[in-house]
C-alpha cells in the first residue's frame, strides 16, 4: 500500500459561506494524503489507534468486527465519498476493521485537523450531519428487515441498497476528475460490481448456502441477472416489492 500527498484544492468560496461547497476528497485545504488499496488490503484493524479521519475516493471497501466464536460480521460497504473513522471525534480507537474489496484508493486527514475544521466551518458540518442521517437511514431499514424479513427479502433489500448508493456515489465523481466509476454499466439497473456471496453472508448473518440458494431463486423469478462482470436488475419494482422498499 502505497501513499503520496495529492496538492490541496480549495473552494472559491470563503468557508461557511451558504455558497460554500464541500470538497470531501480535499476539504477546504486540509493537508491530506492519497492511500492506494489493493483488493483485500487492510487500512486498519479494530482497536488500533485513530489518527486519521479517511474519505474513499474510489473503490469499494468493507467494515466488520469478528464475533468471540470466530464469525465474521460484516457492519457496512463503503462507496466512494463515504468517511470513515468518525469515531475520532468520540474516542480513540477504531471499533472495527476495514478490508478493500476492490482496488481503492482514499483521502487520508490528520484527526487533529479534520476536528478543528468541524469547529470552524459549518458547510463541512452540514455536510457530515447528511451522511450520517442517511447511513442512519439505510442502516435502520436493514436492520429492520433482518429482524422480520426473510433471507429473500434481506437479500432484495442489500441489493437495492448497493444500488442506491452506487448511484449516490456517481454524484461526487466529477470531483474527482480522474477517478472511475465501474458500479454501474449503460443503465442505471446494471451493475458492473461483483459482489462475493461471502460478502453478503456475512452483512446478513446468512450462510453462503442460504444466499446461494436465494440468489438463484431471485434469478428464477426474473429479478436479478448475474453474469461474469457483474449484476442486472431486471425486475426493478419486483425487487422493491420483495423488499418491502422505501422510496
Amino acid at each position: 500500500m502505497g501513499s503520496t500527498t495529492p496538492e490541496s484544492r480549495k473552494s472559491s468560496s470563503e468557508p461557511g459561506s451558504p455558497d460554500d461547497a464541500i470538497d470531501p476528497f480535499s476539504m477546504c485545504g486540509i493537508a491530506s494524503a492519497e492511500l492506494e488499496l489493493e483488493k483485500a488490503d487492510v487500512l486498519f484493524s479494530e482497536g488500533d489507534e485513530v489518527e486519521h479521519v479517511y474519505v474513499v475516493r474510489s473503490g469499494l471497501c468493507y467494515r466488520y468486527r469478528y464475533l468471540k466464536d470466530g464469525r465474521r460480521q460484516i457492519v457496512d460497504l463503503t462507496f466512494p465519498g463515504d468517511f470513515i473513522g468518525l469515531e475520532a471525534l468520540t474516542q480513540a480507537t477504531f471499533v472495527s476493521s476495514l478490508t478493500a474489496l476492490t482496488p481503492a484508493r482514499v483521502t487520508a486527514y490528520s484527526v487533529k485537523e479534520f476536528i478543528q475544521r468541524c469547529h470552524a466551518d459549518p458547510p463541512l458540518v452540514r455536510m457530515l450531519l447528511e451522511w450520517m442521517a442517511r447511513g442512519h437511514s439505510i442502516l435502520t431499514k436493514r436492520l429492520v428487515g433482518g429482524a422480520h424479513g426473510s433471507a429473500s427479502q434481506r437479500i432484495a433489500h442489500l441489493l437495492l441498497e448497493i444500488r442506491l448508493r452506487a448511484l449516490y456515489s456517481i454524484q461526487l465523481t466529477p470531483i474527482e476528475k480522474d477517478a472511475e466509476t465501474p458500479f454501474l454499466g449503460a443503465d442505471e439497473n446494471e451493475l458492473n460490481l461483483k459482489i462475493p456471496q461471502a460478502i453478503i453472508a456475512d452483512t446478513l448473518g446468512l450462510s453462503i448456502v442460504h444466499v446461494s440458494r436465494t440468489l438463484a431463486s431471485l434469478r428464477e423469478e426474473g429479478l436479478i441477472e448475474q453474469s461474469a462482470t457483474g449484476l442486472r436488475y431486471r425486475n426493478l419494482e419486483g425487487l422493491k416489492d420483495l423488499a418491502l422498499w422505501d422510496d
